[in-house]
């Protein structure tokens, strides 16, 4: 961790592109960093296997996962466009477990409040290339920011399965999932909502038959011994 700085927020501002629409943020967000007790967290400094989340639907709902617990609920989009203003973030309706986090239950707290209590984000879009996104949501001075990417902030998720081939994406009746130099022993398939449709334990085969799934985004999340993977596929 190091002191929060107003440096960040200027070495940010200088990357921000034009506002997005609300489509941009449907997707699988990963907590990358977020400011707690006047500083910066990165979540690839702590020991843990797995960051919080934030998955976004199409029809604003939301829900995801924090250090320990799960939520779920919705949120508000304000296009502040024409005015040149931010756009906001605002969630309603949160839902969350009540685990305790044990060491990391004050990071837990203070990840919660802005989405319990309702805190209006402004919403800051980061310029990067191809399919990645990068998104803060700027709360004000008591809470901080969140920053989060479409990919973890943790390369063990990946790391241990770089060799990872799923295609085809989109897929209609098989996905097939190889890695040449592991194997891989399970396979948990979840909708946009976050809810398990299909589940594999011990499988031989690369292959996956998702034919009875329904049109839409899906996460797989491959298990191996050396590690695991998530992948996000469509269906058309």
């Amino acid at each position: 961790m190091r002191k929060f700085t107003l440096l960040l927020f200027i070495i940010l501002a200088a990357q921000i592109t034009k506002a997005q629409p609300p489509e941009y943020f449907v997707d699988q967000w990963y907590l990358h960093s977020f400011s707690f007790d006047s500083e910066v967290v990165n979540i690839s400094d702590l020991e843990i296997s797995e960051g919080p989340t934030l998955i976004i639907n199409e029809d604003f709902t939301l829900h995801g996962t924090s250090f320990c617990n799960t939520y779920t609920g919705s949120y508000e989009y304000m296009d502040n466009d024409p005015f040149g203003v931010d756009d906001n973030f605002i969630p309603r309706d949160i839902v969350r477990e009540t685990q305790n986090c044990e060491d990391f239950e004050e990071m837990e707290t203070h990840f919660y409040i802005p989405f319990v209590e309702e805190k209006t984000a402004d919403i800051y879009v980061i310029n990067v290339s191809g399919n990645d996104k990068h998104i803060v949501l700027q709360y004000d001075h008591t809470y901080g920011y969140q920053e989060y990417k479409n990919f973890p902030a943790l390369e063990i998720k990946d790391a241990a399965i770089k060799d990872l081939i799923v295609f085809p994406n989109p897929v209609q009746n098989t996905l097939i999932v190889q890695s040449a130099n592991h194997t891989l022993d399970s396979f948990s398939i979840t909708d946009s909502h976050g809810r398990i449709v299909l589940s594999l334990e011990n499988s031989t085969s690369p292959e996956i038959d998702v034919s009875a799934l329904e049109s839409g985004l899906y996460f797989l999340k491959i298990q191996s011994s050396e590690g695991k993977a998530i992948r996000k596929f469509i269906k058309n």
